[in-house]
């Protein structure tokens, strides 16, 4: 029987212990852009010289598991009705904290306004303890991993993939202007298992609408700009640990975080030519509403890291800015990115 690829169903869930599949549940669903997170086995060739010239294939060494996947940017609320990102789960590991806002005092925070949600800024802020912010909050923890499992039911119950100790190495975050707001993650793990005679769960839709690349609000050092195809990063640097007691790895230890971007511009002087000369540093923030809902990107510390001017066409001079986020000594922080639901 052939299986159709519209008959995927994919669950998503946080590891409790590194590389044991959590319990699902049909609330861990997650409806993707793409998933493609697929079994890996690595061989190695025989040692022997074979008494042939015909070479003979390798002997299985190594069962992990990899893949990347896509989901839109679509705003959400836990199970206590509290704000959150549509596969939160992803959002988390790949950045590795977040402040919910719960409605106490102290929680959460605010988009484009002061730590007391009093005043208009060009910036993403928490909320003092004298406040509740009505925005949760996602932030780069300069710590260690959070790992997820996923579930995948190949268009039937006697095809189901479970992966295992599957940890973020990238997040895209891509804010494009007229078009569905999209988040990619890559994804390493550490092992698999096949199951069969399993019930595949009813396809469950977000109970909301994506956002959308329109009427935002964009500033570079608190200069209203009219950018496109802006991208925001978070690379997480890897190494596995290995172990003869495993068929995999053992563990995923990040080592290092590094988080970039870029966007485009059309071309009206040397400005941005200039930062990148004199290494000046700068901020950005983003706010894209749909209705009463929002969702924000802010990075308090930046330096231009490439300007590329683009004139090889007959129309406009366009620039696009390469930039890298630092940590912000006064805050502590590096990425913020914000979701009011």
């Amino acid at each position: 029987m052939a299986r159709k690829t519209r008959g995927i169903i994919t669950l998503i869930k946080e590891e409790t212990t590194y590389n044991v599949a959590p319990e699902f549940a049909d609330s861990d669903i997650v409806l993707t852009a793409k998933a493609d997170v697929a079994p890996k086995v690595d061989t190695v060739d025989r040692k022997s010289v074979p008494c042939s010239l015909i070479s003979e294939a390798g002997i299985p060494v190594r069962f992990t598991a990899s893949g990347s996947i896509d989901v839109e940017m679509i705003p959400d609320k836990d199970a206590n009705g509290h704000p959150q990102m549509y596969a939160d789960v992803l959002y988390f590991a790949a950045m590795g904290e977040k402040n919910v806002a719960t409605g106490d005092n102290g929680t959460g925070g605010f988009i484009g306004k002061t730590s007391d949600g009093a005043s208009d800024v060009n910036e993403i802020n928490e909320a003092d303890a004298d406040h509740a912010g009505d925005a949760t909050i996602y932030k780069v923890k300069d710590g260690d991993k959070t790992s997820v499992a996923v579930k995948k039911f190949y268009d039937s119950g006697d095809a189901v993939l479970v992966a295992t100790g599957l940890v973020v190495s990238k997040m895209d975050l891509n804010f494009t202007q007229a078009d569905i707001l999209l988040a990619s993650f890559s994804l390493e793990g550490a092992g698999y298992e096949t199951e069969t005679g399993q019930t595949k769960p009813a396809c469950t839709p977000p109970s909301d609408t994506p956002f959308v690349g329109k009427n935002a609000k964009f500033t570079y050092n608190n200069t209203t700009t009219n950018a496109h195809n802006l991208t925001i990063s978070v690379e997480n640097k890897i190494t596995s640990v290995e172990s003869i007691t495993s068929e995999g790895y053992v563990d995923k230890v990040f080592v290092e975080k590094t988080i970039t971007g870029q966007f485009t511009v059309l071309f009206e002087d040397f400005s941005y030519l200039d930062d990148l000369t004199n290494q000046t540093v700068g901020q950005l923030f983003l706010d894209i509403p749909k209705g009463d809902q929002h969702i924000g990107a802010f990075c308090p510390r930046i330096k231009v890291t490439e300007v590329q001017i683009n004139d090889n066409s007959n129309g406009l001079i366009e620039v696009t800015v390469s930039f890298r986020a630092e940590k912000d000594a006064s805050r502590g922080e590096v990425l913020y990115l914000g979701v009011k639901a």
